[in-house]
């Protein structure tokens, strides 16, 4: 009785975790299908010391509720296309039901030192 109960459980909880696997921890999937992210414009701020892209995002949330804490994935190449750096990043912030928002000055993170050209993909992003 106690091991059919423990394989019920085990069924149960790997059911959860199989669930969970198609969207990315922490953001929703359904409401982020009906948000559009761009990249603006962006630089690096450094001087060659310490390299952080700086970017401007523009979000566009097409839901009719709010969206909190966009989430993007970035990566940062050289001037013939080698790939240097990588990482994540929360914007912190709330978009409104049918508006847009535009994140300026958004630090994304220490980058190599020959960073010279920025790709940004849109992950997702949270309820409200």
């Amino acid at each position: 009785m106690l091991s059919s109960a423990l394989a019920l459980a085990c069924m149960v909880g790997s059911g959860m975790l199989l669930s969970s696997c198609g969207s990315e921890m922490g953001t929703d999937a359904e409401l982020s299908k009906n948000v559009y992210m761009e990249l603006v414009d962006w630089h690096i701020s450094g001087l060659w010391v310490i390299n952080c892209p700086v970017a401007w995002m523009r979000v566009l949330n097409y839901n009719s509720v709010p969206v909190k804490n966009p989430k993007v994935s970035y990566a940062t190449f050289d001037f013939e296309g080698k790939r240097l750096s990588s990482g994540t990043y929360v914007m912190e912030g709330e978009v409104p039901a049918g508006q847009v928002k535009n994140f300026i000055e958004q630090y994304l993170g220490l980058v190599d030192l020959h960073s010279d050209k920025l790709a940004v993909k849109f992950i997702g992003v949270e309820r409200e």
